[in-house]
């Protein structure tokens, strides 16, 4: 008698097993429905600035003597993606001196291309002083020159320089070189 109890009992307990799985298999089936949101998609916008000097440098001046003045133009472009953006201008000097001896006056305005200031039109002053002094007072992004923030796409500005030997018999001899560097960072 044990034996066939123990064999209803687990008849049963299997029948049970059975039952339950079959209904909770059934009853998962049910209407659905899904929605989906496709294609999205990122990109990363641009900051790019251009000039128009074609490789050249924007002077070339030898043997020059006290008093001698040359100027150059050049047209700076933000071609960006991101506006606004601030653009500024820093630089470096290198030479056996000559950069403490050459007055160095820059504008910011319109008109005028690379080489040709002609109608140039100055809307503000961005540095008087030596070419010395500019290197080694603007000498990256943080320190540099604001120059402008471009609000659009693209946007371009022209700078005016004007470099000046002083009449000091010490600078008799020497040579400067020098690198002018535009950035545009977004804001």
């Amino acid at each position: 008698m044990k034996r066939t109890t123990l064999v209803r009992a687990a008849a049963m307990f299997v029948s049970l097993f059975i039952v339950s799985f079959l209904v909770v298999n059934g009853s998962r089936a049910a209407f659905f429905d899904t929605t989906d949101n496709t294609g999205n998609t990122w990109s990363a916008g641009t900051v790019s600035i251009v000039d128009d000097d074609t490789g050249s440098a924007m002077f070339t001046a030898a043997d020059m003597k006290p008093g001698d003045t040359v100027e150059s133009c050049i047209a700076v472009t933000y071609t960006g993606s991101l506006t606004p953006a601030d653009v500024k201008l820093y630089g470096t000097a290198a030479g056996s001196g000559l950069a403490d001896y050459l007055n160095l006056d820059v504008e910011i305005g319109t008109g005028g291309s690379f080489g040709n200031c002609t109608g140039f039109t100055a809307t503000s002053s961005l540095f008087s002083g030596t070419l010395s002094g500019f290197a080694s007072a603007h000498t990256d992004f943080a320190t540099g020159l604001g120059s402008w923030s471009p609000a659009a796409t693209p946007e371009t500005m022209t700078y005016h320089f004007v470099v000046t030997l002083q009449d000091n018999n010490a600078a008799q001899g020497l040579n400067a070189s020098a690198t002018f560097t535009w950035e545009a960072q977004n804001q």
